[in-house]
């Protein structure tokens, strides 16, 4: 059965974006705090933090209703029906695809407003540093899982759970580099000098945390727990 705003209101917010990352980009888009604000519940941060709460509360019913449907073979598939090997395919068309060509873009366009706008906003040599961090961990993070971790899968390597250990604690690690750039960049808020490239520049990276969530959680959640469970 699927979940409303009413079935999720009075768990942390914290918790409702672990369970439910596609209302990342809902929560993103009304302003409403998860990361610093996460242990507070969903109702409390929906009242305190936005002002339309009915179209919040209508955007997080109609988000969770098409949650995790995908196309697969001509039909509308929930992702938790895909096979272990259609699963890793769409992880690694879509999520790592996506992360292949937005990482270097996103680079670039962090060093060029660090150049453009450092000495009146300090906070970009904060983004610039973290940022960088992060896409050299994530790079390598999809080697791994795309030469080693997801053939072994397949395969059901006897190493397979210690293997999956090992990628979801970068994922860990991931998770809290997007935690601090959310909090460096007040909620990726554009100054009020801010240009075109500064705009798209934290457009981008707000996609890049969606994505990340989902990204995880079907990982984590979805494909990790089932494969770890048929190793046992």
């Amino acid at each position: 059965m699927t979940s409303t705003y009413n079935d999720l209101s009075q768990k942390t917010i914290g918790q409702v974006v672990t369970e439910h990352p596609e209302l990342v980009k809902v929560f993103m888009a009304y302003e409403v705090d998860f990361c610093c604000g996460g242990d507070r519940s969903l109702e409390e941060a929906v009242i305190r933090d936005t002002d339309d709460v009915e179209a919040l509360k209508a955007a997080v019913s109609e988000t969770l209703a098409t949650a995790f449907q995908v196309q697969a073979g001509g039909k509308s598939r929930l992702l938790s029906t895909l096979s272990d090997a259609e699963l890793i395919d769409r992880i690694i068309t879509t999520h790592h695809a996506y992360l292949k060509e937005t990482l270097p873009e996103l680079s670039k366009l962090i060093f060029k407003l660090l150049g453009v706008h450092g000495e009146s906003h300090p906070e970009l040599y904060d983004v610039h540093r973290v940022f960088g961090t992060l896409k050299n961990e994530l790079e390598s993070h999809l080697v791994k899982e795309e030469v080693k971790l997801f053939p072994a899968m397949l395969r059901r390597d006897d190493d397979l759970v210690e293997l999956i250990s090992t990628l979801e604690a970068e994922h860990d690690g991931a998770g809290d580099a997007l935690h601090e750039l959310t909090e460096i960049t007040d909620h990726f808020k554009v100054p009020s000098d801010g240009c075109k490239t500064y705009a798209l520049t934290y457009e981008m990276l707000k996609e890049l945390v969606s994505d990340m969530y989902l990204h995880v959680h079907t990982e984590n959640n979805i494909l990790f727990k089932r494969v770890s469970e048929k190793v046992y």
